[in-house]
């Protein structure tokens, strides 16, 4: 098998990586500025909550379905490269909407097309990555590399020339998703899956259900902060560049974990990686209701290392060791279907909602989340 240094410097490394970083640059600007971008168009905080949170519910049997054909196919780049086209006509529909109802219906769909993507890529990157041709932590942490400069330069940018410019930017890092996307390899499993609900079988490997479980619950903390985050910290009189730069620290931390994560993979293996993820999420989100100190703030986002990138990690590496070739697609896209879309949804619309009630005390509910996914990882054993 290569070393570690051929695999940072092979042909599929550096396309993956490329990808990661056209997607993650795009995604940068989406998460952070999206909900501030509808409010300018008079929507409020609710609603804005509410259309984010329609594409993760309608990504619970778009993206499953499409990871579904996918491994039925085997074409996963092609799925790929459509997703990304009609993201981008999709984004190129919605910056022309101004009212609440035509712009949920809108997002109902192209935000699942979007969303769809990382399980995808990262089902082709694992089959990449057993042919020893990818580091995936390594390739994964330039999407974290390109978020950070995304959110960073974004905020800089609308907050000199106003938030009016955030369709063109949106357009063209669309576009260049489409680019990378282009120039994935594809790479086709030995078998396909022939039997009708062939993904089924995933919940006979011992510890899937435990580790999705775990997984979906610790990332759908993050529905307070996906949802409400940016307007509550505009709320609170931080503004637009500090915001970008306060997403930027949570990503800088999460490259740092994906750096050192086959070392950490090594010390802890994937339960020890989740329950570092339940203790960081625990404190973070009661951090985060607690105060709008921007000080505390970037200490604070440092935790997103453990919340995000620890628990993305774990569920990858149990992909990678546990599961067929032929059903890697189906894995990854039930795991987001679920941590990502149902959860993620559930989360986010339940953040929107108690927001006009309880403020930025909403996240020491995403506190209670994550208690939860504790006493999931207690209880089940593998």
């Amino acid at each position: 098998m290569p070393s570690s240094t051929e695999l940072f410097k092979g042909r599929e490394h550096a396309v993956f990586s490329g990808f990661f970083f056209a997607y993650f640059a795009c995604f940068g600007l989406v998460l952070p500025f999206l909900p501030y971008w509808m409010v300018s168009r008079g929507l409020d905080a609710q609603e804005a909550a509410l259309i984010l949170s329609s594409a993760f519910i309608s990504k619970v049997f778009f993206g499953l379905g499409v990871g579904i054909l996918a491994d039925a196919t085997g074409h996963k780049k092609r799925w790929i490269l459509l997703l990304s086209v009609f993201t981008f006509l999709g984004f190129a529909v919605f910056v022309q909407i101004e009212t609440f109802w035509p712009m949920l219906m809108v997002w109902f769909v192209v935000g699942a097309l979007q969303t769809s993507h990382v399980p995808m890529v990262d089902g082709l990157a694992i089959a990449s990555a057993r042919l020893g041709k990818l580091n995936y932590s390594k390739a994964r942490l330039w999407g974290s590399v390109a978020f950070i400069a995304s959110s960073t330069l974004s905020g800089l940018y609308i907050a000199a020339y106003s938030i009016e410019a955030y369709p063109q930017l949106l357009l063209v890092l669309g576009a260049v998703v489409i680019v990378f996307a282009s120039s994935l390899p594809d790479i086709r499993p030995q078998t396909k899956t022939t039997r009708k609900l062939a993904f089924l079988e995933l919940f006979k490997l011992p510890g899937f259900a435990a580790v999705v479980t775990v997984s979906a619950l610790i990332q759908a903390s993050h529905g307070a902060l996906y949802g409400i985050g940016t307007l509550h910290w505009l709320e609170a009189g931080i503004s637009e560049s500090i915001i970008g730069l306060l997403w930027a620290q949570g990503v800088a931390a999460e490259v740092v974990l994906f750096a050192i994560g086959f070392w950490l993979l090594k010390k802890v293996g994937v339960k020890g990686l989740l329950w570092m993820a339940v203790i960081g999420g625990t404190i973070r989100w009661i951090l985060l209701g607690w105060s709008t100190d921007v000080g505390l703030l970037f200490t604070v986002q440092i935790l997103h290392a453990f919340t995000f990138a620890a628990t993305h990690l774990a569920m990858t590496q149990y992909i990678t060791q546990k599961v067929p070739d032929q059903l890697t697609a189906s894995a990854q896209t039930l795991y987001d279907a679920l941590a990502l879309g149902a959860l993620m949804g559930i989360s986010m619309t339940l953040a929107g909602g108690l927001y006009g009630y309880i403020s930025g005390q909403v996240f020491w509910v995403m506190a209670l989340i994550s208690i939860a996914a504790g006493l999931v990882l207690k209880r089940f054993k593998w």
